[in-house]
């Protein structure tokens, strides 16, 4: 067949999974490390971060990201978890599956669940505060309350408008 489809020149790949997509990115030195509000790893936040940093810093691909004692989030996640970054970083390379990982966490760390609950509530309150607050930010609220405000007395002129209409 001239021009048409064949099944043999067609090159079917399979998917990568997130751990080949997380390597490849770290080989291109496109590293970025999961959100810190992630809880994907033990269920504590900044755990699954902790986790990419780890890798590709043993991996010599973590760029301008910092691991360890040079970072101040993963100072924190690593006195909660009572884990040296060292000892992380081994374990983090060691275990290459993020569930498992997690296993071992919890059963290192032995934090409860309710250490657990309130570490995380603290990480979103200390990440909420970092986040900036700029000037555009504050506009766009205001514009966006001031919309609001508008369709309410829109909506009220308009009910008060039937009700006094078919009054009579």
């Amino acid at each position: 067949m001239e021009g048409g489809f064949t099944p043999g020149n067609v090159k079917v790949s399979k998917p990568l999974d997130r751990t080949a997509r997380k390597v490849k990115n770290m080989k291109q030195n496109n590293f970025r490390p999961r959100d810190l509000l992630s809880k994907e790893v033990a269920g504590i936040c900044g755990v699954a971060r902790l986790t990419d940093k780890a890798r590709a810093a043993h991996a010599g691909e973590i760029g301008s990201y910092k691991y360890g004692a040079d970072s101040e989030q993963d100072t924190a996640i690593l006195a909660f978890l009572s884990i040296s970054a060292e000892a992380f970083q081994e374990a983090a390379v060691r275990i290459d599956h993020d569930v498992k990982l997690g296993a071992w966490i919890l059963d290192d760390c032995e934090r409860s669940s309710e250490e657990v609950s309130k570490f995380n509530r603290k990480m979103k309150a200390w990440w909420q505060s970092k986040m900036p607050q700029d000037e555009f930010s504050k506009r766009r609220r205001q514009l966006s309350q001031q919309a609001e405000n508008r369709r309410r007395s829109w909506l009220q002129r308009d009910k008060w408008w039937w009700q006094n209409f078919f009054r009579t």
